[in-house]
């Protein structure tokens, strides 16, 4: 099973953005928009694992969950990953509490790599929602074009109070995504 921990946006942002994606859909019909509802920020993927190692997989979430408290992050603005002429993946920023998020992102791979023997990735931590991708692999120049239309819009805040741990699973229609478990952000503020 593909299993990757994440965090959700609100169900408010979440039809603020499918709102704006469907604006967005004629600008770059050859590209391979994400379902609205399987919008997340991704901290840890896994990728294929042991069905038996998922428990695994959910004491980690909930221990480096235990360790944090709820969060505020902003979603906002559209880029794009793929310079120049070839941009690959449209994407929505994420602001706010991402330093907390990465501290987050942090203790969960320490936890994952002590129970898992999972390998962090090494490049920076960049929070985002992909949006949409290129289904051509030398770019789609319209995903630039819907960045541009993305740069002055704000979808607000977000209470981030949980990790999700999820299994994907890759279908004709793209991946569809199952909720495994949940880890409440549970640290207390100290004194």
């Amino acid at each position: 099973m593909r299993v990757f921990v994440a965090v959700e946006p609100g169900a408010d942002q979440l039809r603020k953005i499918n709102s704006f994606v469907e604006k967005l859909t004629p600008k770059a019909p050859s590209a391979k928009w994400v379902d609205p509802a399987g919008l997340h920020v991704s901290l840890a993927f896994l990728g294929d694992i042991a069905e038996e190692r998922l428990p695994l997989v959910i004491a980690a979430a909930e221990s480096a969950s235990a360790l944090h408290r709820p969060l505020t992050l902003r979603l906002g603005k559209g880029g794009v990953f793929g310079a120049g002429r070839r941009p690959r993946v449209l994407w929505l920023e994420v602001t706010g509490d991402v330093d907390e998020l990465g501290a987050v992102r942090r203790d969960l791979e320490q936890a994952l790599a002590m129970s898992t023997g999972y390998v962090p990735e090494m490049e920076r931590f960049e929070p985002h929602l992909t949006l949409a991708r290129s289904r051509d692999p030398r770019g789609d120049t319209a995903l630039e074009t819907c960045a541009q239309m993305l740069a002055d819009e704000d979808f607000g805040e977000v209470r981030v109070a949980e990790l999700v741990v999820y299994q994907s699973e890759l279908t004709p229609k793209g991946a569809r995504y199952t909720v495994m478990a949940r880890a409440p952000l549970t640290a207390l503020l100290q004194v």
